[in-house]
């Protein structure tokens, strides 16, 4: 089949973490479909209202990459003008010269919006696959009757947990399918149980952008155990990193904490390997691709009970707590570091090869295209 995946979060050489899953699920599909991607944004420095859309054409191995930039035009008509655009370059330089036999959006908004509105147009199924809580969406009342529209009329919706799920039939009654994210098994390896420096190795990685990783439960948690020897070792960038620092200081864990910024995608193979275990108090996740990628390491995981995690997390890969509370998180951090081996390693690593690796995942979603496409007939 061939494939068009519509998104507008995807990784590109400004940031390389944003989408890097999305990428990751065309990366698999493309062993065994033609992918290609369409990546649209706005250039928000540049006001330029009457301007032309221009796009960057890649090959990403298998891949067809599209990245289409259209320039920051008036408010109110900016997203008007953005959709105009990408439905342009779609119309006359993918469809005019390929036959595409599904639509797959990312995101409600605004790339589940656009496939849906090239299916009524071109009768093209569109799958949207969601991977946010649906509120989110809802900056405005355009944009929830956009994200509405395209939760009722989208030819099959995918959601990546339960949670997830769950939230969406709030708002639509439809039936939704549940497959989990794909985790690239390559990319990471088993690693030791033993450290060389005789302490403990915690890790937290993700955006500091705002709060919803829980990074200021970790460190209240860990001012709380002050008879562990341990390091914990943060990744991630955002405008609140100098704020977690001084935290630190203020708690008088700041020696205990190290602050390495961005972990580029490449490096996340060795940020895992410094450590014994891996923590993820987040408010929320609809799923939790950092806590599976530290588990296909062999990590056992931490994690509160904040919608994705719960699905993931089973006694023999780690440790559910309930969230906002630094407490239990630091309750949790003692006993796993004292039984750290009840955990087997390479059952933990085998149980996300069962669950999240391409090939699982290729599976369910080709029968998701299937189904549609005899449907369709």
């Amino acid at each position: 089949m061939t494939i068009l995946l519509l998104t507008h979060s995807y990784p590109d050489s400004r940031i390389k973490w944003r989408g890097l899953f999305i990428q990751d699920q065309a990366l698999a599909l493309c062993e065994k479909h033609e992918i290609i991607v369409v990546y649209f944004n706005v250039d928000y420095t540049r006001f330029a209202p009457f301007s032309k859309y221009s796009f960057v054409k890649r090959q990403n191995g298998k891949i067809t990459e599209y990245e289409l930039t259209t320039g920051r035009s008036f408010p109110v008509l900016n997203q008007l003008k953005y959709f105009i655009d990408t439905s342009r370059f779609i119309s006359k330089e993918i469809l005019s010269k390929k036959i595409i036999d599904i639509i797959h959006s990312h995101l409600s908004y605004p790339a589940g919006f656009l496939g849906t509105l090239i299916q009524k147009r071109e009768k093209i199924p569109c799958v949207l696959t969601e991977h946010s809580w649906i509120k989110k969406y809802f900056r405005s009342r355009v944009h929830k009757l956009c994200v509405l529209y395209t939760l009722k009329h989208c030819a099959r919706i995918v959601a990546v947990s339960h949670a997830l799920k769950d939230d969406i039939n709030l708002y639509c009654k439809r039936q939704v399918q549940v497959i989990p994210n794909v985790i690239k098994m390559s990319k990471f390896s088993l690693q030791d149980s033993i450290k060389n420096d005789n302490k403990l190795n915690i890790g937290i990685l993700g955006g500091m952008g705002n709060y919803r990783k829980g990074l200021d439960i970790l460190i209240k948690a860990v001012s709380l155990l002050k008879d562990i020897e341990m390091t914990v070792h943060i990744g991630g960038d955002g405008k609140f990193l100098s704020t977690f620092k001084d935290m630190a200081k203020e708690l008088d864990v700041s020696g205990k904490c190290v602050f390495y910024g961005e972990i580029k995608p490449e490096s996340i193979q060795d940020f895992y390997s410094k450590l014994d275990f891996y923590v993820l108090p987040s408010r929320d996740e609809t799923f939790g691709v950092v806590a599976v990628e530290a588990m296909a390491c062999g990590l056992p995981v931490i994690a509160t009970k904040c919608g994705g995690p719960e699905e993931i997390i089973t006694k023999e890969t780690g440790v559910l707590i309930e969230k906002e509370n630094p407490q239990e998180l630091a309750k949790a951090i003692r006993s796993v570091a004292g039984n750290l081996g009840s955990y087997n390693r390479k059952t933990i690593r085998n149980y996300v090869l069962e669950k999240y690796s391409p090939d699982a995942f290729v599976a369910s979603i080709s029968k998701v295209y299937q189904e549609l496409l005899r449907n369709t007939k």
